[in-house]
């Protein structure tokens, strides 16, 4: 019954997020498993194909400041329509036009287009709650992306069947039908500026070599960038590496039957029935150790992921044995990126100068920008040279340890907060 409460407890601009999350992604998750495929017979190059698909997370690297700061100008909800609306027309392109030039004009408008969407959303999304909501509420947001991760290649492996012009198609539709709900749905909480907090620069007058200067200041949202470069290099071994590690050691035991979806599609069920009980439990508890348990047991998770396998084949273990550990191994992963994931936004909101929300949660996304980008060339690297087993050790080792730094963070942000409370005594 609190859950409940707290559900209905919930401002309508989040209800509005976590449908569009749980539709749109459903549509773009049709549509992403097999962008490469629709490629593949449009350019002359495997590689080619590759940069198209890459080239986009290196374009949002630099849309996401330019659309926080926006959103913070300009309002959260001017920048989400243009967004979506935006996405639309560039999904519906892929149709219209050939060739790889083309396809790579688009990817990076793509990129680009994308990358202004997440900050103008999650800081609504701060506007909104407080600060023992905010966890909760981005806690559902997982839910959303979840089910549409889940739901989306179902349908997509229909649909596929009879044209893969209609991924396009569909999802484009649906994206310009979600900006309408936006249009007319979604309230302005852009927050307006307080005059009674006396030499708060004004948002209009920050130049962006003074923005650079107070981000690059801020040690706090540098070193939660630093450290979580590492753990989102460990995620995209998981999206990307995992299934190509698991055919290598587990394809004498499994065969042709890939263990990867199976246990992904768990992973998603879990975040779905449990996300927002455990959302609204660490929403009165401490970020920093949240944060700490999270990532001790996702780093535990990529660590065995990589470690067992081996094992398996040389002990000879048996293929039920193999899937029952494996989902054990899954469900405590899962754990840790329940913990980790909707404390991580939290933590940013929390710490962002209400006047730079959006530009802060634009560069706390560096960290999956970068990790992103960064963990298939690095993991690409070790797989060539045959050392995924090595991959998964590092990554995980590095996860672990990054996330023992994450016991010191209370007291830092506690230190922050004293320091500001004095410096505003003087003014």
């Amino acid at each position: 019954m609190l859950a409940f409460r707290k559900l209905r407890g919930m401002d309508r601009n989040v209800w509005i997020r976590v449908i569009g999350e749980t539709v749109t992604n459903s549509t773009k998750m049709m549509l992403m498993p097999f962008f490469a495929l629709y490629l593949e017979n449009r350019v002359d190059s495997m590689f080619k194909v590759g940069f198209i698909m890459s080239i986009a997370p290196i374009a949002s690297l630099f849309g996401g400041m330019i659309g926080g700061r926006l959103a913070d100008l300009y309002g959260r909800k001017r920048i989400m329509v243009y967004s979506t609306v935006s996405n639309a027309i560039i999904l519906m392109s892929f149709t219209l036009f050939d060739g790889y030039k083309a396809y790579l004009i688009l990817s990076i408008l793509m990129g680009l287009s994308n990358s202004f969407f997440s900050p103008a959303s999650s800081a609504m999304v701060a506007d909104v709650t407080n600060q023992e909501q905010r966890t909760e509420a981005y806690g559902l947001l997982r839910v959303g992306h979840n089910l549409g991760t889940a739901i989306g290649p179902i349908i997509g492996s229909t649909v596929v069947f009879f044209s893969k012009d209609a991924l396009f198609y569909i999802t484009s539709i649906t994206l310009f039908l979600y900006s309408l709900v936006l249009i007319f749905f979604l309230r302005e909480t852009l927050p307006l500026h307080k005059p009674s907090i006396k030499k708060e620069p004004k948002q209009q007058n920050i130049t962006t070599k003074e923005l650079l200067k107070i981000i690059l200041s801020d040690k706090l949202l540098i070193f939660y960038i630093t450290t979580g470069i590492i753990i989102s290099m460990g995620f995209s071994q998981i999206e990307g590496m995992l299934p190509l590690y698991f055919k290598q050691t587990l394809s004498i035991v499994f065969e042709k039957w890939s263990l990867y979806p199976f246990l992904m599609s768990i992973n998603g069920l879990l975040v779905v029935l449990f996300q927002f009980p455990i959302s609204g439990y660490l929403s009165k508890k401490s970020i920093g150790k949240a944060m700490y348990y999270g990532t001790q047991l996702f780093g535990i998770g990529i660590l065995s992921f990589g470690m067992l396998p081996p094992l398996f084949v040389l002990y000879g273990t048996g293929k039920l044995l193999i899937i029952v550990i494996l989902i054990f191994v899954t469900v405590y992963y899962t754990m840790g990126e329940m913990v980790m994931s909707p404390v991580q936004m939290t933590f940013v909101a929390n710490i962002a100068p209400e006047h730079l929300r959006a530009t802060y949660m634009a560069v706390g996304g560096f960290q999956l920008t970068i990790g992103g980008f960064l963990g298939p060339l690095i993991g690409g690297w070790f797989f060539d040279l045959k050392l995924g087993l090595w991959l998964f050790i590092f990554l995980g080792a590095g996860v672990i340890i990054a996330g023992l730094t994450y016991r010191s963070l209370d007291g830092k942000v506690a230190m922050r907060e004293q320091e500001q409370n004095h410096a505003l005594k003087y003014l």
